[in-house]
């Protein structure tokens, strides 16, 4: 048998592609590197016969050897629930069993999540920071266990926040609650009837959520659990479906009928909807929603050159998820966005926008948020067909017209589009560089080096492989957020450009020619110093495996950061390389700077600070000039 500890680390090492060194997984575990190299011996052991091995190499760490089906034959096996795969998940799944449950002990507690009672002993202190939002305490009673005190809607409030959790898992919540057909049925002909009023469709995913939480609720109501609403946040005839005629069965008490029907009506408003009926104007009691959308929508529009204004389906989009994003700012929770990270990569010139912008109107939103709004306005950017920021793409073909005329028609059907300035031949490509700005070339024959300078090249079959269209699309987006980005910085005076202070207020110096190893080097002072932790550099080293180098935002220099819940405190930590690194596997790009941002969340200006300074060629230059003086002095 494994001990829950060796478990846990099984879990890491099954969802982490890549080495993780002793160090960090005896840190993330809070334990000696002689301990965690006594549990991969265990490790071993259990993994023999099972299709499966660790891969345990000297300077790089630890890999688990498996595929896919032989992973989940181990999950399987040792029933390895989320709450040993994410530490976060635990916690959350805690809170949850301490709320659906009348009466709770530490040692029910211990037996559910297969954990010691010293454990859940230290588990719920953080457990205790979590509710501390909603305005709720665990009380500690001898021999009776544990309760939580607090409001009615403040209970209400935290189970459904944690219930639309990407991480919980809502099966095991239904097994707590023994949940039956004949609710499940009822709830489903609530949430049915509530589409139908308001012409919506609601996510699948949000369904099995409400519905969960819809039984929950109704058990509470039957008890007499009810909640109160302040006058000032009541509407009138709140759109609720037919959990009216429920509730009107339950009670004949107005005061109590209008506060639960104004609860529901709340609850509603901020399930996630995939399809609507009704345009944004339509809808009553969002005049305030309207104008934030309206203004955002027509600042990017002049900041980008685009109309926006006139696509009605952004409008509509970005109304039914604001009209939630508003209820929520105003109830103080958070919605879950497993895209944001992504996003503040792969759009961050957008994603900067629509935070400067709303942070300039008063609204402070939560990074999730921010990366919601942009997902809306990237995809209306895309339907508006503007070209102002694609790529300008020269093609040479010397093999004659049948394959220039596939590979175009191929070119044409990728995302997000090319400036496909022309054909050329070999001769005609010094001529034509000289023309205008060209952002990459794509060949079908090889071409010698000092016919492209320094513009990339590309060289592809003319029917356009998987791998070369992919690589391809990286770069054409890459090129189209580079270029949205300094619009921006042309256009948008608001951003301080003052020269950004370092955490430490130096810059460092180191050489390396291993990307993966230059960026535990940039972010090892902020390690130190304690503004991260080790798996902070772990997670930076995956988002470039994962996303590309879509980072690199200016020549040579990367800014690189991870997930917020590895950051103690919001830092930045720059480094220079004594040589130029080949940054990244995806198509990499040439690196000599890299830049750590240890940031918490979407208002840290960090980024627009250092992005403005470096932008300016002179400070670019200077940097390079010390950095040359420095490892001149040194050699």
């Amino acid at each position: 048998m494994l001990s829950t500890r060796q478990k846990q680390l099984l879990a890491k090492l099954i969802e982490s592609s890549q080495f993780m060194t002793v160090e960090f997984l005896a840190k993330w575990l809070e334990v000696s590197t002689k301990t965690i190299r006594n549990d991969l011996d265990a490790l071993t052991s259990f993994l023999e016969g099972r299709g499966s091995s660790l891969k345990r190499t000297p300077g790089k760490g630890v890999l688990l050897l498996a595929n896919s089906e032989e992973k989940e034959k181990i999950i399987e096996s040792l029933e390895l629930t989320d709450s040993f795969l994410d530490r976060n998940v635990q916690l959350t799944m805690i809170s949850l069993y301490l709320l659906v449950h009348k009466k709770v002990t530490v040692q029910r507690i211990a037996d559910e999540f297969f954990l010691s009672r010293t454990s859940v002993q230290h588990l719920l202190r953080e457990v205790e920071e979590l509710f501390d939002p909603f305005g709720l305490q665990i009380s500690k009673e001898v021999r009776k266990g544990l309760f939580i005190y607090g409001t009615e809607r403040s209970k209400r409030k935290a189970v459904f926040y944690w219930l639309t959790r990407q991480s919980t898992n809502l099966d095991t919540v239904s097994k707590w609650l023994a949940v039956n057909e004949s609710e499940q049925t009822l709830a489903m002909e609530w949430m049915a009837s509530c589409e139908q009023e308001r012409g919506v469709m609601y996510s699948e995913e949000s369904k099995q959520s409400l519905m969960i939480f819809f039984i929950w609720w109704k058990r509470r109501a039957e008890e007499q659990q009810m909640v109160f609403i302040p006058k000032k946040q009541r509407i009138k005839n709140p759109v609720t479906g037919s959990v009216s005629a429920y509730l009107a069965q339950l009670s004949g008490d107005q005061e109590l009928l209008e506060n639960e029907l104004n609860f529901i009506h709340q609850i509603f408003d901020q399930i996630k909807v995939v399809k609507y009926k009704f345009e944004a104007n339509d809808l009553d009691h969002y005049k305030k929603e309207y104008a934030f959308c309206r203004y955002l929508i027509d600042q990017i529009s002049s900041i980008l050159q685009v109309n926006l204004s006139a696509d009605k389906k952004l409008m509509n989009d970005l109304m039914y998820h604001v009209k939630s994003a508003f209820l929520r700012i105003e109830e103080g929770t958070e919605i879950d966005n497993p895209y944001t990270e992504e996003i503040k990569i792969r759009f961050r010139a957008i994603y900067e926008m629509v935070h400067q912008i709303t942070l300039d109107i008063g609204y402070r939103l939560i990074a999730a948020e921010v990366a919601y709004l942009t997902m809306h306005i990237s995809s209306a950017m895309e339907r508006s067909n503007n070209k102002r920021y694609f790529p300008n793409v020269i093609v040479i073909c010397t093999t004659g017209l049948a394959t220039s005329s596939i590979l175009m028609t191929k070119l044409e059907h990728i995302e997000p589009g090319f400036n496909l300035l022309r054909v050329v031949n070999s001769q005609e490509l010094e001529q034509e560089l000289d023309l205008g700005e060209i952002d990459f070339i794509l060949t079908t024959s090889k071409l010698p080096a000092q016919h492209t300078g320094n513009i990339k090249t590309y060289r592809v079959s003319p029917l356009l492989l998987d791998d070369e269209k992919a690589k391809i699309q990286h770069e054409a987006h890459k090129i189209v957020n580079r270029k949205q980005l300094k619009r921006f910085n042309e256009v948008y005076h608001q951003p301080t450009s003052v020269v950004p202070t370092l955490f430490d207020e130096q810059i460092h110096y180191r050489h390396t020619q291993d990307w993966h190893e230059a960026i535990t080097i940039a972010a090892q002072p902020l390690l130190e110093a304690g503004y991260i932790k080790q798996g902070y550099i772990q997670e930076m080293i995956m988002s470039v495996e994962r996303n590309g180098t879509y980072m690199v935002f200016l020549p040579k220099v990367a800014f690189v950061h991870a997930h917020p819940e590895n950051v103690c405190k919001e830092g930045i930590s720059m480094t220079i390389f004594e040589e130029e690194i080949m940054f990244g596997s995806k198509n990499p790009e040439q690196v000599k700077i890299i830049i750590v941002l240890a940031i918490k969340e979407s208002h840290n200006q960090d980024f627009l600070q250092l992005y403005r300074y470096l932008e300016n060629q002179e400070v670019l230059d200077q940097l390079m000039h010390v950095s040359k003086e420095k490892w001149r002095k040194k050699n």
